[in-house]
């Protein structure tokens, strides 16, 4: 969606049109819910972050200025303050049940299909936890939530270069550790 038609629909939805909320909540609940989801683990957790992210986007999107990076930085800032208290409550940061426990409960084409999601979730969980914590935010944010560069530096607050290089040094890593075929 072009930034025009998306300043009309958040203008349409803070003035509250039920169906504009609709198809802003259709566009971007999704990709809240992967965010939330790779970093808590929990996909019931995650629901609740994707509902609250949007219960606070709609009792706050009259307030809402389009500076800096836009609506989708200020949408997964929420997100990402959201997930840091859930975790907070919970006093710890990933929970201890294995990552593919998520690809054992979505729907599941076949049993190849279910036995190569955990296995691959499995891989990258072990290998986005040796990355340092903001290098990890980094990826989850550009590739689980789907945001530019300009936008993970609004959410994280840093500047985009240093996204971009934050990026580049957690691809490095990552592609030296499956170069080498590290144990996970």
């Amino acid at each position: 969606m072009n930034e025009r038609n998306l300043k009309r629909l958040i203008r349409s939805t803070a003035h509250g049109d039920e169906e504009a909320a609709g198809e802003l909540f259709d566009l971007y609940q999704p990709r809240v819910y992967r965010y939330a989801l790779s970093k808590l683990w929990d996909n019931s957790a995650a629901d609740d972050v994707a509902s609250e992210t949007f219960a606070r986007v709609l009792r706050d999107l009259d307030r809402f200025k389009w500076r800096g990076a836009g609506f989708e930085a200020w949408l997964f800032r929420i997100a990402s303050n959201l997930v840091t208290d859930h975790v907070r409550s919970k006093q710890r940061e990933m929970p201890q049940g294995d990552a593919s426990e998520y690809a054992e409960t979505t729907e599941l084409r076949t049993p190849e299909w279910a036995t190569i999601a955990g296995e691959t979730t499995r891989e990258l969980n072990g290998l986005l936890a040796v990355l340092p914590p903001d290098q990890r935010e980094v990826l989850v944010l550009r590739f689980a939530g789907g945001l530019e560069t300009d936008e993970i530096g609004a959410v994280m607050g840093r500047k985009p270069n240093a996204v971009r290089q934050l990026q580049f040094r957690a691809l490095e890593q990552l592609r030296d550790r499956m170069r080498d075929g590290a144990e996970i």
